[in-house]
């Protein structure tokens, strides 16, 4: 599969046509000259052919004439394409190996953005409504898998940088992870921005040296700090407090002002989280009293996830589940004032 880079606009008076060619599934070029049956199998008949085709126009060998040749015989069934429009793009995958001309497309497809018809007069040449000469020859059918992605958001420097060339098309296979990158980006609701883009790298730091350098009270320790960071008062169990049946907590945070109190269960630990934290904070906020306070369940790990046993279980008893890399990035939206653990 390859990435392409492909510009709809075609020729003169080309635009109001070819966006809506775009909206049924159609990309175009123009080289209207040559959109033919027959130009069209000499140029996919191969090189010796494509130069005949030009020769016999009388264009020689202009620099330009690679994007018609890319457009008919480079880009393949399967192939993604990256469409620029002037605040977006939008991403298509070419739908089968036809190409189509001035002679064969539909004549039904053939409108303008203001619903006027494009007519194909005996001369074969596309002309609008107006009577002015549209040069669109070549036509793709496409799936568009994406579209209206806006460019500030969702491309990053390489594929908004290649966005401003000039050419028609080109391929773009060195840009294929910005691709998906944009399109997953898109997918999700979350735009390309620095905070974003550090705040990932840097919560990947943070818990690497959560799980390295911190033990199992360092981490209580943390957990501690981040709910003080909150403005929070901070209560810590004794370990006798309670018997293993009436539950446990680690620490319990409340908020004076708010009235609120969060019951916390603190794992330090690599891998999946099991049920048990789920059960034992449950467990302890049913066998203790917290008066006017409105309460809250978390459980905390610096661990990877949650067994599907502990997320049923949270989503019965109401427990906010909390796991390494989410923890990781609390921290440092907090920010590390005061930390010294």
């Amino acid at each position: 599969m390859n990435y392409w880079l492909h510009r709809i606009t075609g020729g003169d008076n080309a635009w109001p046509l070819s966006v809506e060619l775009f909206k049924k599934g159609y990309i175009s070029i123009g080289w209207s000259v040559f959109a033919t049956e027959e130009y069209l199998s000499m140029i996919r008949s191969g090189m010796e052919g494509f130069d005949k085709a030009m020769d016999e126009q009388g264009y020689g060998r202009p620099r330009n004439r690679w994007n018609l040749w890319r457009f008919v015989n480079e880009m393949k069934e399967g192939d993604l394409v990256v469409v620029p429009f002037p605040y977006s793009f939008s991403i298509c995958r070419i739908a089968d190996n036809e190409v189509l001309t001035n002679e064969s497309i539909s004549p039904d497809l053939l409108v303008d953005c203001d619903g006027n018809k494009v007519t194909r007069k005996e001369d074969g040449y596309l002309y609008n409504s107006s009577g002015n000469y549209v040069d669109l020859g070549f036509f793709r059918k496409v799936e568009v898998l994406e579209k209206d992605i806006p460019r500030d958001g969702y491309a990053d420097q390489a594929l908004y940088s290649r966005m401003k060339i000039r050419q028609t098309n080109a391929n773009i296979n060195d840009l294929k992870e910005s691709i998906r990158y944009a399109v997953e980006a898109f997918r999700e609701g979350k735009p390309v921005n620095l905070r974003e883009s550090v705040m990932e790298s840097a919560a990947q730091v943070v818990l690497d040296k959560i799980r390295k350098i911190q033990n199992d009270r360092k981490f209580e320790d943390l957990v501690e700090w981040y709910m003080r960071s909150l403005g929070a008062d901070i209560k810590t169990p004794w370990p006798g407090e309670s018997p293993t049946e009436s539950g446990d907590a680690d620490r319990v945070a409340y908020f004076d002002k708010l009235g609120f109190a969060i019951m916390i269960q603190i794992k330090k630990h690599s891998g999946i989280t099991d049920d048990w934290a789920v059960t034992q904070i449950k467990a302890y906020s049913s066998n203790h009293n917290f008066g006017e306070y409105a309460t809250a369940l978390w459980v905390i790990s610096s661990g990877d996830g949650f067994s599907e046993e502990a997320c049923r279980l949270a989503q019965e008893y109401g427990v906010r589940l909390i796991d390494g890399p989410q923890f990781a990035r609390m921290i440092l939206d907090a920010g590390l004032d005061g930390l010294e653990l």
